[in-house]
């Protein structure tokens, strides 16, 4: 699945960069999964956690930006992804990982 640095810089950076429906559907993917709104920032986490190639190569895409417009300010950010990487997409892949319905319901102890 491609998809805009836009897009992608949800999952990337943590910050909300498109519609939740985008949110979904790219997780769904990468998971094979359908997730509910509660098991979100359990698979964001685990994510981070298995660090795939595609993944850790478009964190450094969003990092070198950030270093290189010496901002992390997301709405420059925003404004510089739009002008200048409009075009640039991220082709997600697939992890394997076991994210439970109650991932996220209760508070970890």
């Amino acid at each position: 699945m491609r998809v805009s640095l836009k897009k992608a810089f949800t999952i990337l950076d943590g910050r909300l960069s498109t519609k939740m429906d985008d949110v979904y559907e790219m997780l769904n993917f990468i998971f094979s999964e359908n997730f509910y709104t509660h098991q979100i920032p359990t698979a964001m986490r685990k994510l981070k956690e298995l660090n795939p190639d595609w993944f850790s190569d478009g964190v450094n895409v969003v990092d070198s930006i950030k270093q290189n417009y010496n901002t992390n300010d997301f709405q420059e950010l925003m404004e510089i992804i739009d002008k200048e990487f409009y075009a640039y997409e991220i082709e997600l892949g697939k992890v394997e990982a076991l994210i439970k319905f109650s991932d996220g319901l209760f508070p970890e102890e």
